[in-house]
């Protein structure tokens, strides 16, 4: 036996040190030749003389063979060297250095597999496969991510494979239908758009006006905020409105501050103040706040917050009824210059130069504010934002909640 094995070892050794080659032929019928090609030299080419690998040489018209695929000498080495070794596990590892050697990590993971299977216990190949002991398992790495509960995942845009939860999988995968989704509305509606300035105007028109998908919320958002027409924006915030969601209230938020056209502007408000939603609240009190605001939009925010008479909103409106506006000059000599900046109450602007400006301060009031204030609580302390706040602290200090004035 221990002659036999050395026999085979020598074998195995000996077909290493043998180069070999090979190739296939396609042929047009569908089959394949393999083989070395013995007149490689013959040009113009008529033939190939092909040596076949079992002995023996055949020779083929040129115009029967469609395609020449060389094979990588290793494989067709490794093809040879495989049918020689041991099935055993000395054998097997033998073969799977040589691959390794040769670079041949598919056929060198085949080996290592066979191994296992004629002895599991071997620590060190477990250990080349990527195997580690889970509370004395052995594992792969897949195995041990799909045992916590994790699923793999193919990510589409970076093509990388990641593990994740089955909830963020689904997450995931509805955010692809949503993208997808969203792709198509985008088309429909620039077409349908499209047709508002030609002969299909009403047509196009018509079919804005039947969208019932949510998932069109994001390309009807995007048209509202570019399209130079408005009365085609107007049939925009008639749409998002009849969708009637939190994600649809987003864009008629939006369109209420920052269109240029009063009457979409109003168009939005009169949508917005039938969807109560404490988070389009939020949005107008944020615009209010926002350090880079203007007085215009103080008041655009007062009118909004006027019209939906959310209570939530008071302190924020009692807090702008009055902002300072800060003229900034240039002292003589320098390049002139003048910017403008915001504070509630009149408070520091927190400006910083280089030189000392001059500073002009000049107080606003509100009116829009103002309005809004009296529409919501049914009071009316001018611009005294002390007295409002008293008034409101002490609301407040009673235990309940202010109610808006109907």
């Amino acid at each position: 036996m221990r002659r036999f094995s050395g026999l085979c070892a020598a074998i195995v050794a000996l077909a290493f040190l043998q180069p070999a080659r090979a190739d296939i032929f396609l042929l047009r019928s569908g089959g394949h030749v393999e083989g070395d090609l013995v007149n490689a030299d013959q040009n113009p080419r008529t033939s190939y003389v092909i040596a076949l690998a079992g002995g023996g040489q055949i020779t083929l018209e040129a115009s029967v063979v469609e395609k020449v695929q060389t094979v990588r000498p290793e494989l067709a080495e490794y093809d040879k060297v495989r049918r020689q070794a041991a099935d055993t596990v000395q054998g097997q590892m033998q073969m799977a250095d040589w691959c390794r050697d040769h670079g041949l990590k598919a056929q060198r993971q085949t080996h290592l597999d066979r191994v296992l299977q004629l002895d599991p216990d071997q620590p060190e190949v477990r250990r080349l496969l990527g195997y580690r002991k889970v509370k004395d398992k052995w594992m792969t790495h897949d195995e041990e991510m799909a045992d916590k509960g994790y699923v793999k995942v193919h990510d589409s845009h970076t093509g990388e494979i990641r593990w994740k939860t089955p909830q963020e999988a689904d997450n995931d995968a509805n955010a692809q239908k949503q993208l997808k989704a969203e792709a198509e509305w985008r088309k429909k509606i620039t077409r349908w758009r499209a047709w508002l300035d030609g002969r299909q105007a009403e047509q196009g028109k018509k079919n804005l006006l039947a969208i019932i998908d949510p998932m069109a919320i994001v390309p009807l958002g995007e048209r509202l905020k570019k399209d130079p027409r408005y009365d085609a924006r107007l049939i925009y915030v008639e749409v998002l409105a009849r969708l009637d969601t939190h994600e649809a209230r987003g864009p008629l938020a939006m369109c209420a501050m920052d269109d240029p056209v009063e009457e979409v502007r109003l168009s939005c408000l009169d949508e917005l103040e039938k969807q109560r939603d404490g988070g389009v609240t939020a949005y107008f009190e944020g615009r209010m706040r926002d350090k880079h605001t203007t007085n215009e939009m103080i008041n655009r925010a007062g009118v909004a917050l006027g019209r939906i008479k959310d209570p939530s909103c008071i302190e924020t409106l009692i807090q702008y009824l009055v902002t300072a506006h800060d003229e900034v000059i240039q002292p003589a000599g320098g390049q002139g210059s003048m910017s403008t900046t915001f504070s509630k109450n009149g408070g520091p602007s927190g400006l910083g130069m280089n030189q000392k400006p001059k500073i002009i301060r000049h107080t606003l009031q509100n009116r829009d504010v103002l309005d809004a204030l009296v529409a919501i609580t049914g009071q009316n302390f001018g611009y005294d934002m002390r007295a409002w706040s008293t008034w409101y602290k002490t609301q407040i200090a009673k235990g309940g909640s202010v109610e808006a004035k109907k």
